[in-house]
């Protein structure tokens, strides 16, 4: 079997900062797609991004949490703040989830709040490459099949399933991983007779938010056959990164300019043309 490499660029459309980095990743031809925040506040340029790069894939992102719903089903919820915004975590998700209190009522609230984040994108006049979850929320048990749903009801191809094989820096988080792959085998058994398509392999978990170069390179290198969707963040160190790093403690940890870096560098452009041959960075998943 070939190899494939698909490198994806989470959270476009969040700030300025994130689009910055998937127009040069897009320009260079190493960015095969970007997944986008629906409710980002850069996401009217993030869809002019997109129509400037028509090569480029666009998926949503789909989130429950950091920013604000765009509809009001779940505010007043446990997954939102007392002023309607998105809890700023997966916690009360999570909590939610483990006491068996993910009731009806708030899965459907949950479907009307992702279908409404689908078709935002789609009457920007983008068409969908593909479905994942900020924070891989789409492969909670009770939310995965909901995905599935929502990827056949719009026509959209592909769901990422986030199944990493262990290494260095992935058993640093040993515990979380345990947690998203344990979902993402799952949400793969349940997706193998949807007609939908995912990865083979999947890398960026253990490096998220630093993936640097040379892991960069590494992963591109040591892929194995098959198609493999390496995850990024990569973004400008301007003001929309300073803005994350003063609201979420997790953003002061994320390299997101060495990851803009590593996106453009050369050796990676040279890299993915020796895994990919012609097709470079393309976002067809096609072996």
């Amino acid at each position: 079997m070939s190899r494939h490499v698909l490198i994806t660029a989470d959270d476009f459309g969040w700030t300025a900062s994130q689009n910055a980095a998937v127009a040069q990743g897009a320009a260079c031809g190493t960015l095969a797609r970007a997944s986008v925040l629906a409710n980002g506040r850069a996401f009217d340029e993030a869809m002019e991004i997109a129509r400037r790069h028509p090569g480029l894939g666009v998926g949503v992102h789909l989130t429950l949490c950091e920013g604000r719903p765009l509809l009001d089903g779940l505010r007043g919820s446990p997954l939102c703040l007392s002023d309607g915004g998105f809890a700023d975590g997966l916690a009360p998700l999570t909590k939610l989830y483990l006491r068996r209190r993910l009731d009806r009522g708030i899965v459907e609230a949950i479907a009307a709040e992702w279908r409404a984040q689908i078709r935002k994108v789609q009457r920007a006049g983008v068409v969908l490459s593909h479905l994942d979850g900020h924070k891989h929320v789409h492969v909670l048990p009770p939310l995965f099949p909901l995905a599935l749903s929502l990827a056949r009801e719009f026509g959209i191809p592909y769901v990422r399933t986030p199944v990493e094989r262990p290494g260095p820096r992935v058993l640093k988080r040993w515990s979380p991983w345990l947690a998203l792959s344990g979902m993402g085998v799952l949400a793969r058994l349940r997706l193998r007779n949807s007609g939908l398509s995912t990865a083979d392999h999947f890398v960026g978990f253990g490096e998220s938010g630093s993936m640097t170069r040379e892991r960069l390179l590494s992963a591109i290198r040591n892929a194995r056959p098959g198609l493999t969707e390496i995850m990024m963040h990569p973004a400008q160190e301007t003001g929309g990164v300073q803005s994350l790093r003063d609201r979420y403690p997790w953003a002061s940890t994320y390299r997101f300019q060495d990851e803009l870096n590593a996106l453009v560098d050369p050796s990676v452009q040279a890299a993915l043309a020796t895994v990919n041959g012609s097709r470079r960075g393309s976002a067809e998943p096609t072996l």
